[in-house]
């Protein structure tokens, strides 16, 4: 029992694809027979009385009555079909199943070699991409910020003018984090994996349980994936910001500018995750089919 699955993020289109692969074609609906056997029998009577009341029937009593018993030993027989329907969730128990027996899926081990191409399973703890919780926390205090200076500009003209320009820094750091957010992925990190390479996983949004991934991040979940990138050495890195236009920007002047957002939110007594745009080797980049607990 203890090999039971909760997913919170599974690629179905991934899954249906594998097990069509390992299998020759899926059957999602298998129906099942089952046969009941009987014996099949008549029994009838006839009566009738003549002519006394009720009352004095139990003294005298004319009557006729026949009676008729037939019974044939013909066996009769059921057949109940039923049909059991796959879900996406037992479709993957049934890949990984499939992929430990034909053992093609390789744990990650202390001191193992992770290789692109592998189909890998790992225990981690996963966290946000952390330019993106910076961003979005720095969004929701230049908002409280702009609904305070409003309630205090009330007849001021100073005021105005503090919260019409908390106002347009709201809006400047709202179109930045979209920026950061463009397409339907998303990179998770994750604490050190037991063969010491960090990992940043692409979720694609579609598959998520909750988009904003309450339910995913901060605690401790075993992700079943293929690794697309290995990198043995810190002579590389994974760009987080990879697939945005923000990563054509010199990367000193992006350093610059996040760097000042993450001191405003410090000053602010705001608890920001450490600013990373890269995650150094050794590492590797996954593309998950599942996430589970």
């Amino acid at each position: 029992m203890s090999d039971l699955i909760v997913p919170v993020y599974l690629n179905q289109r991934m899954v249906f694809d594998l097990l069509a692969m390992l299998q020759g074609g899926i059957s999602t609906v298998t129906a099942v027979s089952k046969q009941e056997a009987g014996e099949s029998g008549s029994r009838g009577s006839a009566s009738a009385s003549l002519g006394l009341s009720e009352a004095l029937s139990s003294l005298f009593k004319i009557g006729l009555k026949a009676e008729m018993e037939a019974s044939d030993k013909a066996s009769t027989h059921n057949s109940v079909q039923e049909e059991r329907v796959h879900t996406p969730a037992s479709l993957f128990y049934q890949l990984r199943t499939t992929l430990v027996e034909k053992k093609l899926l390789q744990q990650v081990d202390e001191g193992g070699q992770v290789k692109a191409g592998q189909i890998v399973e790992f225990t981690v703890k996963l966290k946000r991409n952390p330019i993106i919780e910076i961003m979005d926390t720095m969004t929701e205090m230049m908002s409280m910020a702009v609904l305070f200076e409003g309630e205090k500009s009330n007849g001021s003209k100073g005021g105005k003018g503090k919260a019409n320009e908390n106002a347009q820094l709201k809006k400047q750091m709202e179109e930045f984090s979209k920026a950061l957010k463009s397409g339907n992925t998303v990179d998770l990190t994750a604490s050190d994996l037991p063969s010491g390479h960090r990992a940043v996983i692409t979720v694609e949004s579609l598959y998520l349980n909750d988009p904003v991934m309450s339910d995913l991040v901060d605690g401790e979940f075993k992700v079943v994936g293929k690794v697309v990138r290995s990198i043995e050495d810190d002579s590389e890195s994974i760009n987080l910001i990879r697939k945005t236009a923000l990563s054509r920007m010199p990367s000193h002047i992006l350093g610059q500018v996040f760097q000042q957002f993450a001191t405003l939110g410090s000053t602010q007594g705001f608890d920001l995750p450490e600013l990373k745009m890269e995650v150094e080797g050794p590492a590797i980049q996954v593309l998950p089919i599942a996430i589970y607990a």
